[in-house]
């Protein structure tokens, strides 16, 4: 039996409509607001004649009701009543093993998570699960594939709770689709981000992440593969244990493009944090430039405080990725013509940015110093130099030739040598 919503319930959900919907003044079918009967009749069909408030917002018909898990929204394309989503909560003990695995095993794991976790169960798309971390004052937000991959993480900034409108399915144009099941057959899709310049594509296959772009006309651009700590590459383990024995991985990215492949992996010592680039047979390489337009760019949304941090001190910047990783905030950004790395906390406090520069660009109190400490013949100038510079002030890590020696050298911009290695 259909069901027909008596004419108090149509009348509210007008209401609803009217306020939660501004941009579409006419109602989803042009009247008066109220939700097509195809779509109640697929809510019945799904839920049967379980009780909803409906409100409507970008395309879709919201239900709000109470499930067999609780407090439950359900969300359907307003043109053809198809079903997109479905939001249920479950405790944090009930999270599958793997991601509660994964979690202690992060950088989360002495933080507290919030006792019910959102589940998103979507169409023709990856299940997510939505765990609440805190931490002090600081709320993270961290979704997880029921196998336990970590495939995102957002600073709840705002506290405002998130309707995750933004994880309504959506499908890729068919020449896209098709490169992907060509490329990773079998690969199951996480997010679909178009942008103004292109289309970014997250997907799942054989328990790892990649990031794939295309541009404007569907032409595959670049592959991003993210490893974690278990399964990093064989050959970029044995390079830094062998060159870098000082340091720890912290973060491992594949990238591939139509001319290039290579590793970029974020060592640590410390405090101290670097990127190294290594070619396919393990071996280091300068920073690649690339001319690819990665469709992220001037969209990578950042917080209001660390958009008026940019503006202060990068005025004109350009915001190309923003990212979390390990409890910061990691923002890419052309400046000066040069690419940036600048990193916050999550309470969007500045914690450093690092960026190459010419030999030749390091300060002559740098270049004096060296001098003094490994002599007259010393050398730096096959390499770029990183600028380092934190609220402690401009820090620089030069690598130094000597005969028969070579040094890793941090050195203040005032000439105190801080560490260096060899």
């Amino acid at each position: 039996m259909k069901k027909y919503l008596p004419f108090w319930t149509l009348l509210i959900s007008g209401m609803l409509f009217f306020v939660s919907c501004s941009d579409d003044n006419d109602g989803p079918n042009g009247g008066n607001g109220a939700v097509p009967q195809a779509v109640l009749d697929a809510f019945q069909s799904q839920y049967g004649q379980t009780r909803a408030e409906w409100s409507v917002k970008d395309g879709y018909a919201v239900a709000e009701f109470t499930g067999e898990s609780g407090e439950t929204t359900a969300w359907y394309a307003l043109d053809d009543a198809r079903w997109g989503m479905t939001e249920t909560e479950i405790p944090y003990s009930a999270l599958p093993q793997a991601i509660q695995s994964a979690i202690k095993e992060s950088a989360y794991a002495d933080w507290t998570p919030d006792r019910e976790v959102d589940v998103l169960d979507r169409n023709g798309s990856e299940k997510l699960y939505v765990i609440e971390m805190k931490n002090g004052g600081v709320e993270v937000d961290l979704y997880y594939t029921e196998e336990g991959i970590l495939v995102n993480e957002y600073v709840d900034s705002d506290g405002k709770g998130n309707d995750y409108s933004n994880y309504l399915p959506q499908t890729p144009v068919a020449s896209a689709s098709d490169w992907i099941e060509q490329n990773f057959p079998g690969a199951r899709i996480v997010d679909v981000d178009v942008e103004r310049n292109g289309t970014e594509i997250e997907i799942i296959q054989n328990g790892m992440k990649h990031e794939i772009w295309f541009d404007s006309s569907s032409t595959w651009v670049s592959t991003k593969t993210e490893y974690e700590r278990y399964n990093i590459p064989e050959i970029v383990r044995t390079f830094v244990e062998t060159n870098y024995p000082n340091y720890h991985i912290d973060d491992v990215d594949h990238y591939e493009t139509a001319t290039d492949s290579y590793y970029c992996v974020e060592i640590e010592r410390g405090d101290y944090e670097k990127k190294i680039y290594l070619n396919e047979q393990g071996e280091e390489i300068g920073r690649p430039s690339t001319d690819v337009d990665v469709p992220s760019g001037g969209g990578a949304q950042v917080t209001s405080g660390i958009e008026s941090f940019l503006q202060k001190n990068y005025p004109d910047a350009y915001v190309k990725e923003r990212d979390y990783d390990d409890g910061r905030i990691e923002v890419e950004i052309i400046h000066d013509g040069r690419e940036k790395d600048v990193v916050f906390n999550f309470n969007e406090e500045w914690l450093r940015t690092t960026y190459d520069v010419y030999p030749n660009e390091l300060p002559d109190a740098v270049k004096t110093a060296l001098k003094a400490e490994f002599g007259e013949d010393a050398y730096w100038g096959n390499d770029d130099c990183e600028c380092v510079e934190t609220p402690e002030g401009t820090f620089y890590e030069v690598e130094v030739e000597t005969r028969g020696d070579d040094w890793d050298v941090y050195i203040s911009a005032a000439g105190k040598i801080i560490w260096r290695e060899d």
